[in-house]
């Protein structure tokens, strides 16, 4: 950067960054503060745009910006506020120099110093705030002319997140009488929905695109599809659409090639001439259906080094790779996508030391018929039109019928050689639940603790009380006999040789003496089901621990801990229960989601990683109510499965 930065006082600014993070900040002045060597250096820079969705950094990212800074000088702007990024993006990578500037008036915006510090910038970062004062303070002024020649004739890296990615593209929606809502659909021209065609910033490829950002985790698509909708009465043109997720960026090359980077998804909206909105009027609701066909859209899931192929330079549909397709709409006001790409039903038959190396292929042939005929059962129900209730009940009770899981039939052992069984059920439309557990002679679990939810006023029933109320409102009961296997019976008797007071996890293939959770596997089943009319549902069965001693309960019959749904997310939960409990690991998930905006994926893998860091093993499925999966573990492998509305099945058993 050039001596202009007089307004940055002190020798230890000569120090570079690969020697010293040391961050010196000025007592007056836009300069938030400078780390590294105030000298001004010029590098070979490569161009290239990053829209970062807010909610935390993506240092994927920032990475990616500072390699194409050649390792430059970079400047941070902002309107307000004084986070410093300079030692976020110092510890990611050499580069000469790091300085934030605080540009909060037209007055500083026009400033020749500000100005030229801009221009002598290899990478230029825009932090999050509020893009309306980013438009009233920077817009016609040196400061946007500095930016426009950093992205169009110098080719420099240029990045934003939140508000900083709302101003990086041609048309953009100011925020400047508050932050709308998926809401204004309702009335797409409502005071909120503030939008401006190409009067500001002018980055590459971005002339017809409008971003949007913290997407699915404040779900804006419907605020999305507004604007789009806007853009198309007001400007008689058709717009493309880019939105990253949280913590998710969208990097674009000097050749407009877009690849995802982050914990999130991004997404890629194409509106087309043959689909215009057919009522986009004040005090009405949206009406964009054409068809349930109104816009296309690409996701693509990121990843730490970048995942997947988008072309912004013509958003030619042929070309994208490594995502999937979707159909959106709006029908009176509400955000819709094309159901078969939803999920409609996931199931789970346990997590554990799950290696292919070790599996027989007739194995698992058998495990992937019976993971399939789950997935059938439950579908059929949600196809004929039947509540998400009645179908997580059928696929459960597949299971819990299949001597293969620790679940009804396949049940493991007690230290005193009987079998116990556990199982809960939630409707997460009304909040109802119903539990059983430490049963011997009810046949399917799932089918009594539904009974406990619709037919008594508890939750939670145990022992021969559970077992007096199955019989007396018509439930099947069994002999004890009925669950006994010659495998369940063996594992009992290896355990007990061990000698040891803690109880061992089905399916152990190399335990330690006196341990639990070490290379086991972990036999519960579960399913989550979204039905047609948007209702969200989950159970979990399970028959506890081999050896378990003195009525030991785990979490698979504890709402909120093995078992939860409402009307945002449905989840079921396998693996060591102790832990499972201890940190509430359904209701946190679905806390998550709710409180702190996050997706299913990102709620899930919260989650899990929470337990392994206590010494749990395990995993769970989610299910949301846009249709979002979920399917984390920390252990080799989880039996698990889903199914889209149109009946596509996906089964998995290994780490992939």
């Amino acid at each position: 950067m050039s001596m202009t930065r007089s307004i940055l006082v002190t020798a230890a600014c000569t120090l570079c960054l690969h020697m010293s993070h040391a961050q010196v900040k000025t007592t007056a002045g836009p300069s938030l503060g400078l780390t590294g060597d105030a000298k001004d250096v010029t590098t070979a820079t490569k161009g290239g745009v990053a829209l970062i969705g807010g909610g935390g950094n993506v240092e994927g990212a920032f990475k990616w910006m500072i390699e194409r800074s050649g390792g430059g000088d970079v400047v941070v702007i902002r309107a307000s506020g004084d986070y410093l990024y300079n030692d976020d993006i110092a510890k990611l990578g050499k580069v000469n120099s790091i300085e934030t500037l605080l540009i909060n008036s037209r007055e500083v915006a026009n400033s020749d110093k500000v100005a030229q510090t801009i221009r002598n910038a290899e990478m230029l970062f825009i932090t999050g705030g509020d893009q309306s004062n980013y438009m009233r303070f920077w817009r016609g002024t040196k400061t946007s002319e500095a930016i426009n020649y950093l992205l169009n004739k110098k080719k420099v890296p240029v990045g934003g997140t939140s508000a900083g990615c709302a101003v990086l593209s041609g048309f953009y929606y100011s925020g400047e009488i508050g932050s709308a809502t998926a809401a204004v659909a309702m009335d797409p021209y409502d005071e909120q929905v503030k939008l401006y065609n190409n009067d500001f910033l002018q980055p590459p490829f971005l002339k017809n695109v409008i971003t949007d950002q913290h997407y699915v985790a404040r779900n804006r698509q419907g605020r999305h599809m507004t604007f789009l909708s806007r853009i198309i009465t007001d400007w008689k043109t058709f717009p493309q659409g880019i939105a990253p997720d949280e913590r998710t960026a969208v990097c674009i090359d000097e050749q407009g090639n877009a690849t995802v980077i982050g914990e999130g998804k991004a997404y890629f909206l194409l509106t087309s001439k043959a689909a215009a909105p057919e009522v986009c009027v004040a005090e009405k609701p949206l009406q964009w259906v054409a068809g349930k066909k109104a816009v296309k859209v690409y996701e693509i899931q990121g990843t730490a080094n970048g995942n997947g192929y988008f072309s912004v330079a013509d958003f030619d549909a042929a070309k994208a790779k490594g995502g999937k397709w979707y159909w959106w709409w709006m029908e009176n006001g509400k955000w819709q996508q094309s159901p078969e790409d939803k999920y409609v039903l996931v199931i789970h038959g346990g997590a554990g030391t799950i290696l292919q190396s070790t599996m027989t292929p007739e194995k698992e042939k058998a495990y992937r018929s019976a993971l399939r005929q789950a997935l059938e059962a439950g579908y059929a129900k949600l196809k004929a039109g039947a509540p998400s209730l009645d179908a997580v009940e059928a696929a459960v009770r597949v299971l819990e019928d299949n001597p293969l899981f620790n679940a009804g039939k396949g049940a493991v052992f007690t230290h005193d050689g009987r079998n116990e069984l556990d199982a809960a059920i939630m409707n997460g439309n009304t909040l109802a639940a119903g539990s059983v557990a430490g049963v011997r002679t009810i046949r399917n679990p799932i089918t009594a603790a539904r009974a406990v939810m619709e037919k008594s006023e508890h939750v939670m029933m145990v022992g021969p009380g559970a077992e007096q109320f199955a019989k007396e409102v018509g439930i099947e009961l069994v002999d004890p006999g009925y669950f006994r296997t010659e495998e369940r019976w063996k594992g009992l008797q290896d355990a007990l040789k061990e000698d040891s007071l803690k109880a061992k996890l089905d399916h152990s293939s190399a335990p330690k003496k006196g341990t639990i959770n070490i290379d086991y596997k972990f036999g519960t089943v579960g399913c989550v089901a979204l039905d047609n009319n948007g209702m969200l549902a989950a159970g979990t069965s399970t028959g506890g621990m081999t050896n378990k001693k003195y009525g030991r309960v785990g979490d698979a019959p504890i709402i909120g801990a093995g078992t939860y749904a409402n009307s945002t997310v449905g989840i079921s939960c396998t693996g060591w229960g102790e832990f499972y409990i201890r940190t509430v690991v359904a209701h946190e998930l679905s806390a998550l989601m709710e409180y702190k905006g996050l997706s299913v994926q990102n709620a899930g893998k919260t989650v899990i990683e929470k337990v392994g860091k206590l010494g749990g093993d395990g995993g769970l499925i989610a299910l949301d109510k846009n249709g979002n999966i979920a399917m984390p573990f920390n252990t080799e492998g989880m039996y698990r499965g889903a199914i889209t509305q149109d009946g596509k099945m996906e089964i998995s058993i290994y780490k992939e």
